[in-house]
């Protein structure tokens, strides 16, 4: 009993770190830990083949995400939710290269392509200053102008290139191509899939020394290239998440959906039922849905709060 009592207590888990050819060295000014090497993405809550939360401290310790999913899939996730997936995986970026320029499909588009049963919007949040984002194409261009320009080696000139904002998140649907810049350290929330198409690779090799695999055919089958300009904002609303920064103060967790809470530079502390437990800086805490009632003290920097839509 006391064990199934504390599902609804807020929960953390251990990062999953995944060694990129384009990672850095900077989530390891955060934590402790961190293996050597260049690590791209610590993902932070996931559900997924190649990586899955494990629950870090309390009675749940060992315990992964998923199991919890299937042990109250409601109780976690949501009021009339029935899946068996976490529907959100919530990763920590660094970038010391460039990305390669991609593009995921969407959910219908996943199915008719033998990619999965589930396609992949993302949203990002610059958690330090620096670098740009690709995101889209400019203005006017086609599909057929596209093509020219990866032909020729000249990707960069059809993609709409900004600097990472400041205290805003970018949405990024599925169908959008889009490249993170060299020096961005961002959070990235996203529905739970892996399932991306490699436009080009800035002509690099990966750490085997060989070219990694291009999908072009795939990519072009899947960029949207009449979308409209992305512009930066300060809350994302889709079909499958919401996603917006707390301002410094408390935040009022109420049950009924999950809370991830993800801190920025500073601690954060999450109280409930007369407990009380740190957010470390920089990682992600899980409030689930049957933890009816709980208060987030907000530090000076903010914090990042995401919810699943299902």
């Amino acid at each position: 009993m006391e064990r199934q009592r504390r599902l609804y207590d807020p929960l953390f888990f251990r990062p999953v770190y995944q060694t990129l050819v384009w990672g850095g060295e900077r989530i390891g000014r955060y934590r402790a830990g961190v293996p050597a090497g260049p690590i791209g993405e610590s993902w932070d809550l996931a559900q997924h083949a190649r990586g899955e939360s494990v629950v870090d401290r309390g009675p749940l310790a060992g315990m992964t995400l998923g199991e919890l999913v299937r042990r109250d899939p409601e109780g976690l996730v949501g009021d009339g939710f029935a899946g068996t997936v976490f529907p959100l995986l919530v990763k920590l970026i660094d970038a010391r290269d460039r990305l390669s320029v991609q593009v995921h499909p969407d959910d219908h588009l996943a199915v008719a392509l033998g990619a999965g049963d589930r396609g992949k919007t993302e949203c990002w949040f610059p958690a330090a200053p620096g670098g740009s984002l690709y995101v889209g194409t400019r203005p006017g261009v086609t599909r057929e102008t596209f093509e020219a320009a990866l032909g020729l080696g000249e990707i960069a000139s059809v993609l709409n290139e900004l600097p990472c904002p400041t205290g805003r998140f970018v949405f990024v649907p599925a169908r959008t191509v889009h490249a993170i810049g060299a020096g961005c350290l961002l959070w990235e929330v996203q529905q739970t899939a892996d399932i991306t198409f490699r436009v080009d690779d800035w002509g690099r090799v990966g750490l085997d020394g060989k070219p990694r695999p291009l999908h072009v055919a795939e990519s072009l089958r899947t960029i949207d290239f009449e979308a409209g300009p992305v512009v930066p904002s300060e809350r994302v609303d889709c079909d499958y998440f919401e996603a917006f920064r707390v301002e410094p103060g408390r935040y009022e967790h109420d049950g009924g959906r999950c809370t991830i809470v993800i801190t920025l530079g500073s601690a954060a502390r999450v109280q409930w039922e007369g407990e009380e437990r740190p957010i470390a800086p920089m990682s992600v805490a899980l409030l689930p849905a049957a933890l009816r009632r709980a208060t987030v003290a907000v530090p000076e920097d903010g914090v990042l709060v995401a919810r699943p839509r299902f």
